[in-house]
């Protein structure tokens, strides 16, 4: 019985360790390197953050220049934008066609890269 204790003890231990190994949040794709710079994002479209969290299912979206409105799934992970109504900012995105919204205003993307304009 002893035995099977150690070993429950030291799987426990293990993955903990595995699962504090992970990347973090604030790497560097998700930190514009030089904060002077106008697009930190290359290859990016320029958009504006518009809060719909009013709407049932909806959050902050991404309206582009083309009128065209983006649902990110992964917009929070990006905390060095700071999410007001209006903003205007650079994104590069990735469609995600199999994904499905609640809220239904727009394609649904998953963030690259974002940075403030």
């Amino acid at each position: 019985m002893k035995t099977y204790n150690r070993i429950t003890i030291l799987i426990l231990m293990v993955c903990c360790m595995i699962l504090s190994c992970s990347k973090p949040i604030n790497s560097i794709e998700t930190q514009p390197e030089n904060k002077n710079e106008t697009n930190a994002c290359p290859d990016s479209e320029h958009a504006t953050l518009k809060n719909l969290t009013g709407l049932d299912g909806c959050s902050w979206v991404l309206v582009l220049d083309n009128g065209k409105k983006l649902e990110p799934t992964n917009l929070k992970k990006f905390y060095n934008i700071k999410l007001e109504d209006g903003k205007e900012v650079y994104v590069k995105y990735e469609t995600k066609p199999l994904a499905a919204s609640i809220c239904m205003v727009g394609t649904i993307v998953e963030i690259i890269c974002i940075s403030e304009k």
